[in-house]
């Protein structure tokens, strides 16, 4: 079985795949901003550091996952500048940042529907595709209750070169089952309540319409729906008590 040192990990993920690396500024890989969602990129340092690049795509908030302070334009504010300073190894802590970089992204595209965040390390391999992982799966994009490697695998679609290491897709699995044990129930009670409000109001409107002026025929129908309806709402709010919620 081949082996190698721990630290050049990603140099050999990037020669085993060089048959699809395409040249610098294809947006999938090397030296350039992939859009991961409409308003969410991710890039490598030199292109976050590069002022017309921002500027073409409306960058207006920027995340940066590196050991040292960036230098970046100033047309971004420092107010609207996160640094978490992280080597990219694979003992690590990410996961201690992953709420911060989270509220950070999330505040910055909820304030301003024209607002862009920019999401880098030194490569756009490992360190910042975490970071974009982890808002992913906190904001349910693009769908609820995706697993961490889910996410990976549908940010490298976006981005080809996107390869956390080990260390860090351990933590990211981490991070998931916050929202994999505490979302998914709320989503369900909701859903289960919905499904009760929509029953009753059913048996309401069939309730009313059972009246004097309907004939004997028509009341007596009428009552089974409502009969159907009450078992419906029942068995309803049987599951949702077997599910805890």
């Amino acid at each position: 079985m081949m082996s190698f040192p721990a630290q050049n990990w990603q140099l050999v993920y990037r020669a085993a795949t060089k048959h699809v690396v395409a040249a610098d500024g294809d947006a999938r890989y090397g030296r350039a901003a992939s859009a991961i969602t409409p308003r969410l990129y991710l890039s490598d340092y030199f292109t976050a550091r590069d002022d017309e690049t921002l500027a073409r795509l409306g960058i207006t908030h920027v995340v940066s996952v590196l050991e040292l302070v960036p230098v970046l334009p100033e047309r971004i504010p420092l107010g609207n500048r996160l640094h978490v300073s992280l080597l990219d190894t694979s003992t690590t802590d990410i996961l201690s940042h992953l709420d911060r970089t989270t509220e950070f992204i999330r505040d910055a595209l909820a304030a301003d529907e024209k607002n862009r965040v920019l999401v880098h390390c030194f490569q756009g391999i490992s360190r910042s595709a975490t970071v974009v992982c982890a808002y992913l799966l906190a904001s349910s994009t693009p769908k609820a209750g995706m697993l961490a490697h889910e996410t990976i695998d549908w940010v490298r679609e976006r981005r080809g070169i996107v390869c956390p290491n080990l260390g860090f897709r351990r933590q990211l699995d981490e991070y998931a089952k916050r929202y994999k044990t505490v979302g998914t129930p709320k989503r369900l009670s909701l859903s289960l309540a919905g499904r009760i409000r929509s029953l009753r109001g059913r048996e309401k409107v069939e309730a009313k319409t059972t009246g004097s002026e309907a004939t004997e025929a028509d009341a007596e129908e009428r009552s089974a729906k409502v009969r159907g309806i009450e078992v419906q709402t029942t068995e309803v709010v049987i599951a949702a008590t077997r599910q805890g919620l």
